[in-house]
């Protein structure tokens, strides 16, 4: 009998610790973040971050042309923002292909990630 309950115990216990918890809420602390084209100059990141405010140190805006979903997807860094305590924030990358490009935003902490954006997807059919 002692068998009998062990194996789905075990098995729930597995389950529900196999999947990793995130931290902290995806976008808290961001009050807003839009992307749009520049024209031929690129595409153009701004954000708010009403967070804690102290704990940030600065932000990084990263990018991907896979799919923002798969974990395993590839972020290429574009450029870190020193946090000033200004409302606003703003990042124009020019360094961008067509495709469907999407960006996030990182609030850091040091070199520590204290929560990230959500996911803001351009598309850019061609140059």
């Amino acid at each position: 009998m002692r068998k009998l309950l062990f194996a789905p115990v075990l098995m729930l216990f597995v389950l529900l610790t196999a999947f990793d918890k995130p931290v902290a809420d995806a976008a808290a602390g961001f009050d807003f973040f839009r992307t749009h084209r520049q024209g031929k100059a690129g595409i153009t990141a701004t954000w708010g971050y009403a967070g804690e405010a102290a704990v940030v140190t600065g932000y990084v805006v990263e990018k991907t042309y896979e799919d923002p979903a798969d974990p395993y997807a590839y972020w290429e860094p574009v450029s870190t923002v020193p946090a000033t305590g200004a409302r606003s924030y703003k990042v124009t990358d020019t360094g961008v292909y067509p495709g469907y490009i999407s960006y996030r935003i990182t609030a850091v902490s040091g070199v520590d990630p204290v929560t990230v954006s959500g996911v803001s997807t351009v598309h850019i059919v061609s140059h």
